[in-house]
């Protein structure tokens, strides 16, 4: 192998070097700049190719992870070596996931494509203070399917906001069972930093997994007056749209089983159930979340096109004429597939279940989605409600 370690980690940590790899617009053009960058005209395709993948293998030192601060973006958390990979970021994300905005970044440039780098875990011990620390704008929680992708996708839309939405480095460090609350503390603030600090000038807003309520108490002593958004739906409505396609906190997945007892599927009677039991679990923990001027909750059927404006206030986010524009111009997709129009589907979803199975669910849920979200002739108006925060 090429002994090319030193130029690696010092390509990692240079802004300049990297700039002009990004214009590379083939790997024939990306392999002649980095011969040139790292003095090896002589080295073929095949031998430089070999040893970019082996450093892409080798975990990074401390000082450089430390050095890479501010330049790449943690894109994944690999529970079992407890390693992360990096790419670099390809401006703020749009896309209604943030794994979808990875994917972009992967392809936006032959240089994410080539170079990988990866440290371990515990090497963002390295990067703590070496960016600003970050005080999001807004925290969104939900129990699924209730709207959260079409407010974090508007929210998207406006020039001083940058979401993180269900970002996969984010949860993975949270439901990893060997890392101890101190340590998932100290990474996930870090991690934020990390991120917010890629896009300055832009506040940063985190939509949640489902099953991270169930951190509440954790990122809630990380972040104690950020504001909070906690988005819900009929449940039926929610279990029609998973009997379609089941997230993956309702397919049964193993490795949730150390965030909640709801998660484990040994005692349920059958898939429905199993089902019923986590939304069960998950609005129960909703329920849990103190009372504050900084909480907000939503119902599906309540979220308009004012709400999200509101919603965008309470985080401290403008909302001048072309962004509204453009979040109307969101509001009008389906908030899963940008680019496809918006169809309510309220009662396909009312239909999904037999007349014995709605009984189920609504026994089961209604009275904790009642209790979340008043009746109407008691229910504050949601603009005096969120004009409140």
């Amino acid at each position: 192998m090429l002994e090319l370690r030193q130029s690696y980690h010092a390509l990692l940590c240079s802004p300049a070097q990297l700039a002009l790899c990004r214009q590379a617009r083939s790997l024939a053009d990306l392999l002649a700049a980095l011969r040139t960058l790292w003095g090896v005209a002589e080295a073929n395709d095949t031998a430089l190719l070999q040893a970019i993948d082996a450093l892409n293998r080798e975990t990074l030192p401390d000082d450089v992870a430390g050095d890479m601060a501010g330049i790449w973006l943690p894109r994944l958390y690999r529970l079992r070596s407890q390693r992360l990979q990096w790419c670099l970021p390809d401006g703020p994300a749009t896309e209604p996931f943030h794994d979808e905005y990875l994917i972009r970044c992967w392809q936006s440039t032959t240089l994410n494509q080539l170079i990988t780098p990866t440290t371990a875990v515990q090497s963002l011990a390295a990067c703590a203070g070496r960016v600003p620390k970050a005080q999001p704008a807004g925290f969104i929680f939900h129990l699924s399917r209730c709207g959260s992708t079409l407010l974090s996708g508007c929210l998207s839309e406006l020039d001083d906001a940058v979401v993180f939405s269900e970002s996969p480095v984010l949860t993975e460090v949270l439901v990893d069972p060997a890392l101890s609350p101190r340590d998932k503390r100290a990474l996930v603030q870090c991690l934020i930093d990390l991120k917010a600090s890629l896009f300055p000038g832009r506040r940063v807003v985190v939509k949640w997994n489902a099953w991270d309520i169930f951190q509440w108490a954790l990122l809630r002593d990380i972040y104690p007056a950020v504001p909070v958004v906690a988005l819900l739906r009929d449940p039926v409505e929610i279990l029609a749209s998973h009997h379609a396609l089941a997230g993956r906190h309702m397919s049964g997945d193993p490795s949730l089983a150390c965030v909640a007892p709801v998660f484990s599927t040994s005692r349920a009677a059958s898939v429905l159930d199993h089902r019923i039991g986590v939304l069960e679990g998950l609005l129960q923990a909703m329920g849990a979340l103190e009372e504050s001027p900084t909480l907000a909750r939503i119902d599906y059927s309540q979220l308009h096109g004012e709400a999200i404006r509101q919603v965008a206030s309470m985080f401290g986010l403008r909302c001048p004429a072309e962004g509204w524009l453009r979040m109307e111009q969101r509001m009008q997709s389906n908030a899963k597939l940008p680019g496809t129009r918006f169809e309510p589907d309220r009662a396909r979803k009312a239909a999904v279940f037999s007349a014995v199975e709605g009984q189920i669910i609504r026994q089961r849920l209604y009275a904790l989605h009642r209790a979340l979200v008043p009746q109407p002739d008691q229910r504050m108006p949601l603009s005096e409600a969120l004009h409140a925060l």
